[in-house]
């Protein structure tokens, strides 16, 4: 496949494939420790293919340049660079759970003004700092809500979720955090984690308002489980580029496209003017079923075929799912497809960064998050939300 693919108009496109293939060996580069620091605007990275060479990655103005003759060439992300910024992500996660031990309050008394360190236990994660508080004469350990009783330490948590909706199977994510965090841990355990806190994140994100355009372009594409094939449908918002919603089906029929619009016209608060869809007659009478027609402001339906270049947005993020699935054997059943589905609606609405966006996340230009968030903030933020509806149910 050519690295480049032209869209219509003219409108050169790079491939996605790609772009995932040199994140990945970003990744790598960091797992390795062929990476150096410098500060947080300059790093040294290791050539692959010699050892002696070392290029300069560095934020100029409002992106990353690199010394090595693939940027040079094509004037994009190069491995070095997707290399620097996943150091940068690791370090934000870590930092992030430092700051919030800093903050821990006594469990009991909820102050810290008399709280003091007490020592460090070691468990199969490394260390672990205890604190005492003089005033309630109780010990404690430090944690970060949304993890208790966990043995292993947040920022791995974070980072193996991370890592998954990276592109990153299982098995890698283990190799990865034996050989950089010198710790192992099963694949289950770790799909255990992606369970637990997809379904956790997954009902903090469905709560939250969007400001969308109100112009939807809706597709679909094939998933592997057990054997056989089930679609994702996905609706995305053509200014924010946005994921409204996501469904799972076993057809392509009128009854799955209405699931799927009625979901995007709850999340529009009804505002939607336009959905751009492929040639699938299904969309037409789904749309009937869930807009009606009002011919004083009637709803504007742009149909494929996709060579006029309507879906581009859409058929750019279903590669960007494919991609993902290629390093997957296949989903166990159609529930693990949803919760997959429902994970990586978080991770590109609200951890991934788009150059589209100019660096920003789709949540960010809907307006729901000031800043990219990463999985340790959507945990804490999703644990917080769901102790204080537990205590006002009590």
């Amino acid at each position: 496949m050519a690295e480049d693919q032209i869209c219509a108009g003219g409108v050169k496109m790079h491939n996605n494939n790609a772009d995932k293939g040199k994140e990945n060996k970003g990744i790598q580069i960091v797992r390795m420790g062929h990476l150096k620091k410098i500060d947080d605007a300059n790093y040294l990275v290791q050539s692959q293919s010699n050892a002696e060479i070392w290029y300069k990655v560095q934020w100029e103005k409002n992106h990353w340049i690199c010394s090595c003759p693939d940027y040079e060439k094509h004037n994009s992300k190069c491995k070095h660079i997707h290399a620097a910024v996943y150091y940068q992500t690791l370090t934000k996660i870590k930092s992030g759970v430092e700051h919030r031990y800093k903050e821990e309050n006594c469990p009991i008394c909820g102050l810290d003004d008399q709280v003091v360190k007490d020592g460090v236990r070691y468990n199969r994660s490394g260390p672990v700092q205890r604190y005492f508080c003089k005033r309630c004469k109780k010990r404690y350990a430090e944690r970060v809500t949304g993890f208790k009783g966990m043995k292993n330490k947040p920022e791995i948590v974070a980072a193996s979720l991370d890592l998954f909706y990276r592109g990153l199977s299982l098995r890698q994510i283990v190799q990865h955090l034996e050989t950089s965090q010198r710790i192992k841990i099963s694949y289950g355990t770790i799909y255990y984690w992606i369970k637990k806190y997809v379904d956790l994140v997954s009902q903090y994100t469905e709560g939250l308002t969007a400001n969308l355009s109100g112009k939807l372009h809706a597709d679909e594409t094939v998933l592997t489980v057990s054997g056989r094939h089930l679609l994702l449908w996905s609706l995305l918002d053509s200014e924010t580029r946005f994921l409204v919603a996501t469904h799972i089906s076993q057809k392509r029929g009128e009854e799955d496209a209405s699931a799927l619009l009625k979901k995007g016209k709850n999340a529009s608060k009804g505002k939607v003017t336009e959905i751009v869809t492929d040639g699938l007659v299904s969309y037409n009478g789904a749309i009937r079923n869930e807009f009606g027609s009002d011919p004083e402001n009637p709803l504007i339906h742009l149909q494929g075929p996709l060579s006029l270049g309507l879906n581009n947005k859409m058929e750019r993020m279903n590669e960007t799912i494919k991609t993902r699935t290629k390093t997957m054997a296949g989903l166990y059943n159609e529930e693990t497809a949803i919760r997959f589905a429902n994970g990586f609606l978080t991770h590109y609405n609200f951890v991934r960064t788009h150059s589209a966006l100019h660096n920003m996340t789709p949540a960010m230009m809907a307006g729901i998050t000031p800043r990219k968030y990463d999985w340790l903030d959507l945990i804490v933020k999703s644990s917080k939300i769901k102790e204080s509806n537990r205590f006002e149910k009590d």
